[in-house]
């Protein structure tokens, strides 16, 4: 987390400080999401499927230890690049969190082959609930696009929330 504000694409993101991941997450990235959503859209179904998703989301966190790692916060195939010495990152929206979120939005838009994935884990093996929480953290990114690109996103965010409450 930092301490000023930065932007996903053009969507602002708040990073006030929080004392665990838990609330940072919910309170600094869905809520956020989810209050321009409100106000953009008083989209009823989304207001009543958060406010039961809200208080199972510590469930998906138990027995977890989240080590803080600086994220990219946008990691997909259209960020990435490789020059000749190196392979390149670009356009960050990074912060302070859960190292599984980095996944979610790569898994999403792809642009990354299982060699990928594999080398990741076995730097950072999953813990037991990855899948789960991996949907937690695609819900951001489905969230951000509805509020970004419209209501074509709408039916994926309100489909993950449906599934997390299962």
């Amino acid at each position: 987390m930092f301490s000023c504000p930065d932007c996903l694409v053009l969507s602002p993101q708040e990073n006030a400080w929080q004392s665990d991941w838990i609330s940072f997450y919910s309170q600094q990235r869905l809520q956020h999401q989810l209050n321009m959503i409100e106000k953009d859209y008083g989209d009823r179904e989304a207001r009543e499927l958060w406010s039961q998703l809200q208080v199972k989301i510590p469930q998906l966190f138990s027995g977890v230890e989240i080590v803080p790692a600086l994220l990219h916060g946008d990691l997909w195939g259209g960020n990435v690049a490789e020059c000749e010495a190196s392979p390149v990152i670009f356009d960050p929206a990074s912060f302070y969190g859960h190292s599984e979120f980095e996944q979610a939005i790569a898994g999403m838009f792809g642009g990354f082959n299982s060699s990928f994935y594999s080398a990741y884990h076995g730097k950072i093996p999953k813990a037991a609930g990855f899948e789960r929480r991996l949907k937690l953290y695609q819900l951001f990114h489905y969230l951000n696009h509805w509020n970004h690109f419209g209501t074509g996103y709408r039916g994926s965010s309100l489909r993950v929330m449906r599934d997390l409450l299962k």
